[in-house]
């Protein structure tokens, strides 16, 4: 069990925005109008917006703590920053587009003061604008194993979390997943601190599951949390980046660097070959044969890049 609360701040809520003035208003309005028993702080980490977001919030929320960066430092650096002068209990890392409502993050709070010390992190039921759901929490994929069994959905036919809980995904039961939407997870402060924070190899891509495998080999837990739920708006901070275009080269780069944080090259070799020949498999049955096609070609791309950099490293050894 978590040692009982005594005093001081409950909840830390760490907020990275950039460029998103007007949602990330709202989401501080949906915070301050939230029902709460405890204590908490917000602290917003901007990454170097142009669009005024933190004049805007030290002129209309002056209670909220600001990190005014004097560039884009993404999601991992800009959380650590904020976690390193947090004074609550619990760390939240909240996206800047979302909205919180009635007592869902105390709910959270209450929830986690029950769980056992091997649980690091739970997040709640994430809703899309119209409260449709968005996401339940998500296994680790990196084992083979796993991979077969979510690319053939073997876990839809099959009772398979009676034999690994990875595969429990329904929405509206609280259960033990392998790592949450980072639009909403909450962590002990000093957990947080003990397993050295989001991973800042990660430029802007993978955080949340690298910290789900890092803290899984270390023995913790994460849980997603049925019982409360947020909305996400999604991908604002993206849109207001007028120069976020798709690129495979950019693509594969950031893909690469959480199989370097995690499996491995050779690991990423074996994930790949089985997706690609899970799509062979249902371009037989898929109507849209165009499109999967297009999916086999790019798994291709993705393989060749691996193995050419297998190849290399193995040159260099």
């Amino acid at each position: 069990m978590n040692q009982p609360f005594r005093g001081g701040v409950k909840l830390s809520i760490i907020i990275v925005s950039y460029n998103t003035k007007d949602v990330t208003r709202e989401c501080l309005k949906s915070i301050q109008n939230a029902e709460w028993r405890d204590t908490f702080e917000i602290i917003v980490v901007d990454n170097n917006s142009s669009d005024g977001s933190v004049e805007m919030i030290r002129s209309e929320f002056p209670e909220v703590k600001v990190i005014a960066n004097p560039d884009n430092r993404f999601f991992a650096i800009a959380n650590n920053q904020g976690a390193a002068i947090a004074k609550g209990e619990y760390l939240l890392l909240l996206n800047s587009d979302t909205l919180v409502y009635g007592d869902n993050l105390q709910k959270m709070i209450d929830f986690f003061d029950t769980q056992s010390d091997d649980v690091i992190c739970i997040g709640p039921k994430i809703l899309n604008k119209d409260k449709s759901l968005q996401s339940c929490g998500v296994p680790l994929m990196f084992n083979p194993y796993k991979h077969v069994v979510s690319l053939f959905c073997l876990d839809k036919m099959l009772p398979l979390y009676k034999v690994d809980p990875a595969f429990y995904r329904k929405p509206d039961k609280t259960h033990q997943t392998g790592w949450v939407s980072g639009a909403c997870m909450m962590i002990p402060a000093k957990k947080y601190t003990k397993v050295g924070g989001m991973n800042e190899n990660l430029v802007f891509y993978g955080e949340e599951p690298e910290f789900g495998y890092r803290t899984s080999r270390a023995g913790y837990k994460t849980i997603y949390y049925s019982d409360a739920e947020i909305i996400h708006l999604g991908g604002v901070s993206a849109k207001a980046d007028k120069k976020s275009t798709y690129s495979f080269e950019k693509d594969i780069r950031e893909y690469d660097s959480l199989i370097t944080e995690t499996v491995g090259t050779k690991r990423a070799i074996t994930i790949t070959r089985l997706t690609r020949f899970s799509l062979m498999v249902k371009w037989l049955f898929y109507k849209n044969k165009n499109y999967v096609a297009s999916r086999i070609k790019h798994e291709k791309k993705v393989m060749d890049y691996f193995k050419k950099k297998l190849e290399s490293n193995q040159a260099q050894h």
